[in-house]
């Protein structure tokens, strides 16, 4: 195995990575992530040596964007006040 490039963004929930095969992004936490990139779409499940990643249907891809869209558009209305979760 070669020597490889890889760099990622962070917006709030939604990681951008580039890399040498192409763009692709996730949506999630640290252990929990799914995402769409230039190998398919993924779920990513894992932390601390122990992983499971399952790649998913490229009929999602539709279904992943919008599903980002809408968690980073709810993320920063939360983080500049408009909304609140105040239970």
């Amino acid at each position: 195995m070669g020597f490889y490039i890889k760099k990622g963004f962070n917006l709030g929930p939604v990681r951008i990575n580039l890399s040498k095969s192409g763009v692709g992004f996730s949506l999630g936490t640290k252990g929990a992530r799914i995402g769409s990139g230039p190998k398919g779409n993924y779920v990513h499940l894992g932390r601390k040596g122990l992983y499971y990643r399952k790649s998913i249907g490229k009929s999602a891809t539709f279904w992943l964007i919008l599903f980002a869209v809408l968690v980073l558009a709810g993320y920063f209305l939360w983080k500049s006040g408009i909304i609140s979760l105040n239970v």
